[in-house]
């Protein structure tokens, strides 16, 4: 029998080796699981033949399927699901996940979605469970979101979990060597998620809406006990620290760090940061990170243009992101870069000064890792951004359909010309290319042209790759 069926659908780099592990499923189908209730974690990313697992699944007196959706394509493959799960059975189908949580009404209300978990939902869907069972009424769970005469009903928010209250992770929900793979200098890298949300306030991010900018971690020892799970359990020699913002609190990052070193834990390991937080950080600190394995680090550039970025609320400048380059470049320690585009307001003389930050970011740096994007930006309501994006005739999706476009090929933002549109998606093709060794200095050519004389090539060898890819 199993009493819950946990669903990931695939999503738009669901080719990355190894894939990311699903901790929202995980965090979920643990906590259920320590309530004494049987779960099976299905990753459409690793069981593309879901349609007979889940099946042979269903035949077990199931409770409940939950699929957990990002906004985007992910949308149409949780869909899939649910409509098999409603041509086979009488299950009941929740949704839950970031794009549940900023629409739960819309979301809700598509025929074949029977409940939607707002936030965190570790408590929200055992509560859930136990209604189901004893058929008590749904009113008084907070953050489930329920049809009432075909209206969508939401209750109000559940408070924040604390981290350490949670149950241990049960790792046997999922086949950990699957995710397991080499990464940031190692051979058998995994990840760990020990903190939740973000303090700042970034104008793009989700994270204002869904995390309310508050932030919660595990305790340092809990954090620890962990990685020697991992490490004794499954020979992990490497490590990402899967999470918002793993630099929010030094103190605690600095505990880890020589708790790292202090238990000889031999790891090499990588995080995402941000530019503002190396910039402010001393050279003893900075050294500290090295010494206990830190091998690269994500930082969340966006933009070489000033005024952007103080449009996006990101709290940094054009000079800092240099000058953390050269600073991390001193310890050795590698950086990838996230750029965005497509901002409302962004100028050519915008973009321009974004490709030669880029630009100055991969050249003459012998720890340069990647660059990251650039993504087009997403419009998110609650976001600093949104109500602007209304204002310059951004028609958000009526439907939950409608949100399976909100990528990169298909987004409409009214304020894109075609040929914007155009030379950002060549800069995004030439970065693919300057990530392939054998033809990497081609693209980097390519880059130059762009950087320091405006003068930007098609990328004609996207046709090419697409068709290669698709046969």
């Amino acid at each position: 029998m199993t009493d819950v069926i946990l669903f990931r659908p695939t999503f738009f780099n669901a080719q990355l080796k190894p894939p990311p592990i699903p901790w929202g499923l995980l965090y979920v189908g643990s906590s259920i699981a320590a309530r004494g209730y049987s779960v099976k974690i299905v990753d459409e990313l690793i069981h593309p033949d879901w349609r007979n697992l889940i099946l042979a699944e269903m035949k077990k007196k199931t409770l409940l399927i939950g699929i957990s959706s990002m906004t985007g394509k992910q949308i149409k493959y949780g869909l899939n699901l649910s409509a098999f799960v409603k041509e086979h059975s009488k299950i009941p189908v929740v949704w839950g996940g970031i794009h549940p949580s900023i629409f739960p009404e819309q979301t809700l209300m598509h025929k074949n979605i029977d409940y939607i978990v707002k936030g965190e939902g570790e408590e929200t869907i055992i509560e859930l469970i136990e209604s189901l069972e004893d058929k008590r009424e749904l009113e008084t769970i907070r953050g489930l979101g329920y049809k009432n005469n075909n209206n969508a009903v939401v209750n109000p928010d559940r408070f924040f979990t604390k981290l350490d209250d949670l149950p241990e992770l049960d790792y046997s929900l999922i086949n950990v060597d699957r995710y397991v793979g080499k990464r940031f200098g190692s051979q058998r890298s995994f990840e760990l998620c020990t903190s939740r949300g973000c303090p700042h306030q970034c104008a793009f991010c989700y994270n204002a809406n869904y995390n309310k900018c508050k932030w919660r971690s595990m305790s340092v020892d809990r954090i620890m006990d962990s990685l020697h799970e991992l490490i004794d359990q499954y020979e992990i020699d490497g490590l990402t620290w899967r999470e918002d913002n793993f630099f929010v609190d030094e103190k605690r990052v600095k505990e880890i760090a020589e708790r790292i070193i202090e238990e000889d834990i031999n790891i090499r390991w990588h995080a995402d940061c941000r530019i503002d937080d190396v910039y402010r950080y001393d050279d003893a600190f900075i050294k500290l990170l090295k010494k206990s394995g830190c091998h690269t680090l994500t930082l969340g550039a966006e933009s070489g243009s000033n005024r952007i970025l103080k449009k996006i609320k990101k709290g940094i400048t054009r000079d800092q992101i240099t000058l953390v380059k050269n600073k991390l470049n001193r310890y050795e320690i590698y950086q990838n870069y996230h750029f965005m585009m497509g901002l409302p307001d962004e100028s050519d003389k915008d973009i321009q000064k974004t490709v030669d930050l880029m630009y100055q970011l991969m050249s003459k740096n012998k720890f340069f890792g990647k660059i990251c994007g650039p993504s087009l930006y997403t419009p998110y309501p609650g976001t600093a951004l949104y109500e602007e994006s209304l204002l310059k005739d951004f028609n958000p999706p009526e439907s939950l359909e409608g949100w399976i476009d909100m990528d990169w090929y298909s987004l409409d933002l009214p304020w894109i010309t075609n040929q914007r549109r155009n030379i950002i998606e060549d800069i995004a093709w030439n970065v693919m290319g300057i990530g392939q060794k054998w033809v990497h200095h081609y693209f980097k050519w390519k880059f130059f042209l762009f950087a320091k004389y405006n003068f930007p090539i098609p990328c004609f060898e996207k046709k090419i790759y697409l068709k290669l890819r698709k046969n």
